[in-house]
């Protein structure tokens, strides 16, 4: 059974209208294994990848979100409770879908505990990947 409380799903073009906007701050975090995340990721976004071991922790609460966050990100970042979070890993159309104890589902009820905007982003294909990539690079703070 997937996880219930995930708020909404978020499809390519509302995210580019997001970051486009500018209005607030986006959190975007790339949950794919670490060599997709290298070829091609969304600038800024933050590579939070599987391992049995991560899974395990976070199932444990022994490790924090936040802090897997930070140690995730190539440099410091500005976490804000407030702050829309956006998953994505390129694959996945529906939370409904997902199971109860995929890496994912994990991840996302890791997140909901600690912001109060959670999204998936419905996956985009193969063609939509790079101008996804591209258009996101536009509207994204450079750190």
């Amino acid at each position: 059974m997937a996880h219930e409380m995930i708020e909404t799903q978020i499809v390519t073009e509302r995210l580019v209208a997001l970051l486009e906007s500018g209005t607030e701050k986006v959190l975007l975090i790339d949950s794919r294994p670490f060599v997709e995340y290298n070829t091609s990721h969304i600038l800024e976004a933050i590579n939070i990848n599987c391992s049995k071991l991560m899974k395990r922790r976070l199932q444990q609460d022994k490790v924090l979100i936040t802090e897997l966050i930070q140690h995730s990100a190539k440099h410091k970042v500005d976490i804000d409770c407030n702050q829309r979070v956006v998953v994505y890993d390129q694959s996945s159309q529906d939370v409904a879908s997902l199971s109860s104890d995929c890496f994912l589902t994990v991840l996302l009820g890791k997140l909901e505990k600690s912001f109060s905007s959670v999204h998936l982003l419905a996956g985009a294909d193969a063609t939509e990947w790079d101008w996804l990539c591209v258009k996101c690079q536009q509207y994204l703070p450079k750190a």
